[in-house]
């Protein structure tokens, strides 16, 4: 990370605040202006680069940014500074889990319950990483400790729903997912979630609405597009369903649960040529094609009726 904070040439400029450009980020952040923030801050490290609230700050901007690794490389060097500030490992944990890095998210995680076992959101982050790595059952303790640190935080409802629904409990999830989205109306997966499990649980009228509502908020969400075709087309109405996986393909030809999506919809509106060519594409982009076999079928029932 390097800023030129001005040039060598020409006259000298008065001294930069790092106390005034501190307050400016904060101001860039109230505004919704991340990217602001995020450059005055980096200014500020150079300038005080032993101020562990800067980089944690920093850390915190970056991570909404998306910027996983940032936020991971700034989160770390807080605990560079100061060694006791053991709180921010539940910020490293989330930043790890967003930049994939499965394994060191575990170990961060393990760190933040270990030394802030009162803290809610270090056994949400914890349990999401093991949820990440396929430990359910260890997953499930860790959200059960989480929602009883912080019964309304979304974040952590969210991830009981989540945790909830691998379990088969369809309607308790719903219920979470619903809490999630009252306790933060801006935060959009609980909201995404809530459609799917309506779905699920065959409420295709109300996964409508609600994936419509969200749609009406993030209008080209590939997520959200295909939980509304899956409403479609679950009722009956296939022709609209098509047309949506097919603007959704049209962006992202790789999007193979999309195509996967569309074989279906076509193979019951009887366009079997169609269903048969989006089949053979599903199966040609799968990386491993275990578990496969049903489709093959399907393909072969079909390449028998096109030939």
């Amino acid at each position: 990370m390097c800023t030129v904070l001005f040039s060598c040439c020409g006259s000298r400029e008065a001294p930069l605040d790092p106390s005034a450009l501190f307050s400016d980020a904060g101001e860039a952040y109230s505004r919704g202006d991340l990217f602001t923030c995020r450059e005055l801050l980096i200014r500020v490290t150079a300038l005080d680069p032993e101020n562990p609230n800067v980089w944690r700050n920093l850390g915190t901007v970056s991570l909404d940014l998306g910027l996983y690794d940032d936020a991971v490389t700034a989160y770390l060097q807080v605990i560079e500074i100061d060694s006791s500030r053991v709180d921010v490992f539940t910020d490293i944990t989330g930043a790890l889990l967003g930049a994939g890095r499965v394994s060191e998210a575990l170990r961060a995680g393990q760190l933040a319950v270990q030394h802030t076992p009162e803290d809610g959101l270090a056994f949400n982050n914890y349990g999401m990483a093991l949820m990440e790595s396929g430990n359910f059952k260890d997953a499930a303790m860790c959200f059960n400790t989480a929602i009883r640190r912080e019964p309304g935080n979304a974040s952590v409802l969210y991830n009981c729903g989540r945790i909830t629904l691998i379990a088969g409990d369809s309607e308790e999830a719903l219920m979470l997912f619903q809490s999630a989205s009252a306790a933060d109306p801006g935060f959009l997966a609980p909201q995404l979630e809530t459609a799917r499990t309506l779905g699920i649980l065959q409420r295709h009228i109300e996964a409508e609405e609600k994936i419509l509502s969200v749609l009406a908020r993030i209008p080209s969400d590939p997520e959200a597009l295909n939980i509304l075709a899956f409403s479609y087309s679950s009722q009956g109405r296939l022709e609209e369903a098509v047309s949506v996986l097919e603007s959704l393909l049209e962006s992202n030809p790789g999007d193979l649960h999309s195509r996967l999506g569309l074989a279906e919809c076509l193979y019951r509106n009887g366009d079997f040529s169609g269903a048969l060519e989006n089949y053979q594409m599903f199966l040609e982009g799968l990386n491993d094609t275990t578990g496969t076999s049903e489709i093959r079928l399907r393909i072969h029932e079909l390449e028998v009726v096109c030939d």
